[in-house]
């Protein structure tokens, strides 16, 4: 059980970037709408190897940096983050978001009690672009019309005890993505809690290119191997764990069958999986014609929904031949 001591508790609000001079100041700036007090509250922004400049902003925007001359990775550059917060409290968040509600600590700190050591806030539409389109697919928004117990909170943004993630050992070093998942899975071994909230508003700008978010669901992929192999996912995990076997299999079975391809091609727009369910694309593709009414962004939609379906699976491709030859991911 965990308990808080009276009153507003110090709180460390902890960012990691690399390169990210573009759009560090916009949540930098956003800081200034928060309630939360001042004295209360310290800034640390860990750059991992940027060669933009970054960590000079976040210096002027009064943040106490540190900085890694070469590129360590999201996991490493978290633990290093973590290290360094000064406050039992730590609050997430990423630098490509910026905070919407002025109470955005004190709305997840009313949740933060018992066996509850997570607390993730509700993310709003990004104004326009590919990043709006992206925050319809289920998986890449997280969102509450109540507060809910969930299986994760992620470091998008949210609010955490710190003890418990020194406990359990910090970041895993060899995931570069979903490091805060698997974290918040050893977390929930260990009987922890988390939840999510409708407030506690930002807005998350998603990757604003298909090169950047074809990038980012390759890497979810790789990683999403490594993840199904360490936990040991059960029947579907040892299913998927098994891709490099079954696609030569499949192959072979275009050639014989070559209307198989018409079902690959089909798949996405059928079937899309998000963060360990599966859910129909046409619902997707449906709810977002009706709240958006604009049919060029329902095409970038069917899109983005292919790139990332099979960037995911080049990325589960990779991570399997590199473990067959004995590599790390």
């Amino acid at each position: 059980m965990i308990t808080m001591r009276t009153g507003k508790p110090k709180v460390s609000i902890l960012i990691i970037g690399r390169n990210t001079k573009d759009e560090l100041p916009r949540l930098l700036k956003s800081f200034s709408k928060l309630t939360y007090p001042k004295k209360l509250r310290e800034v640390v922004f860990v750059d991992d190897g940027s060669t933009d400049g970054s960590w000079k902003i976040a210096e002027r925007f009064g943040a106490r940096v540190f900085r890694f001359e070469k590129r360590q990775g999201r996991a490493r550059v978290r633990n290093k983050a973590l290290s360094l917060a000064k406050h039992p409290v730590i609050a997430w968040i990423d630098s490509d978001c910026e905070i919407r509600d002025p109470h955005w600590i004190e709305n997840m700190l009313k949740f933060l009690k018992g066996k509850v050591i997570g607390v993730a806030g509700d993310q709003l539409k990004p104004l326009g672009g590919l990043s709006r389109v992206i925050w319809y697919m289920p998986g890449m928004a997280y969102l509450a019309d109540k507060p809910k117990e969930v299986s994760f909170a992620p470091t998008t943004s949210s609010l955490f005890l710190k003890k418990p993630l020194l406990e359990v050992g910090g970041f895993d070093v060899n995931l570069i993505t979903a490091e805060d998942l698997e974290l918040c899975w050893r977390l929930g071994r260990k009987g922890y809690k988390f939840m999510q909230i409708p407030n506690a508003a930002i807005t998350h700008h998603f990757r604003s290119s298909f090169k950047g978010f074809a990038k980012q669901q390759y890497e979810r992929g790789v990683f999403g191997g490594y993840l199904f192999r360490k936990y040991d996912m059960g029947a579907a995990g040892k299913i998927t764990d098994k891709t490099i076997f079954i696609m030569p299999v499949l192959g072979f079975a275009v050639l014989l069958w070559p209307q198989l391809l018409y079902a690959v091609a089909l798949f996405p727009l059928v079937l899309h999986a998000g963060l360990g369910y599966f859910n129909f694309f046409p619902g997707v593709l449906w709810n977002y014609l009706r709240s958006e009414k604009n049919i060029f962004g329902a095409l970038k939609l069917i899109a983005a929904e292919y790139v990332k379906t099979f960037a995911l699976l080049g990325g589960l491709l990779d991570y399997q031949l590199r473990n067959i030859r004995g590599r790390s991911p």
